[in-house]
């Protein structure tokens, strides 16, 4: 699908906010995936640290084009991000 940066709900492929929140649960951190070609995200995984989410976005991005992640904390604030457009 082509990008389109509006929500999913008003027929874009933004879902964050929309399909899914940034927010982590409480005590975990959310890692959330974006494919920058086509505008696509999702929820990567919760984990228990911030190193872990750390080493996850590290490893998940390393020799990748076109791929970023995010690390949120259970307020929905970044803490973190890796890779690249």
């Amino acid at each position: 699908m082509p990008y389109d940066p509006r929500l999913v709900s008003e027929g874009g492929n933004c879902g964050i906010d929309d399909v899914f929140s940034r927010n982590a649960e409480k005590g975990k951190f959310r890692v959330v995936g974006v494919d920058t070609f086509d505008g696509g995200d999702w929820v990567e995984g919760e984990f228990y640290t911030l190193e872990e989410a750390r080493k996850h976005i590290a490893e998940k991005t390393k020799g990748q084009q076109m791929l970023k992640m995010y690390i949120y904390d259970s307020n929905g604030n970044p803490l973190g991000s890796a890779g690249s457009f």
